[in-house]
Formats: C-alpha cells, sequence, structure tokens
C-alpha cells in the first residue's frame, strides 16, 4: 500500500513539475506582449499627434 501512494506523489510530482515549466517558459513572452501593447498605446497616438496636429500648429503659427 506505501508503495502505491510512493508512486501516485510521484507521479503528481511530475505532473506539477512539468505544469510549472511550461507556465515559466511562457510568463516572459506574456509579459513582452503587454509591453508592447503598453508601448504601442503610448507611441501611436503620440505619432497621430505629430504627424497630424503639429503641422496644423505651424500653419496657425505662420499668421502671427
Amino acid at each position: 500500500m506505501g508503495t502505491a501512494i510512493a508512486e501516485l506523489l510521484s507521479g503528481l510530482f511530475n505532473v506539477w513539475k512539468e505544469m510549472l515549466s511550461v507556465i515559466f517558459a511562457f510568463i516572459p513572452k506574456a509579459i513582452s506582449f503587454v509591453l508592447w501593447i503598453i508601448v504601442g498605446i503610448i507611441v501611436l497616438p503620440c505619432v497621430f499627434i505629430a504627424g497630424n496636429i503639429f503641422p496644423l500648429w505651424s500653419d496657425w503659427g505662420e499668421g502671427f
């Protein structure tokens, strides 16, 4: 009976170890993806403002 429990616990430990290795391999990729999303949220509006609104400011300033 004791060996059956030991084999069961050993099998469960191996399954958890494999699950953790998959999770820890995925975490850096998920962090990188989230950081790219944050950069896109910050940079894309800045590019829009620089490309569309700033030339209008230059045109408005010529009249002064």
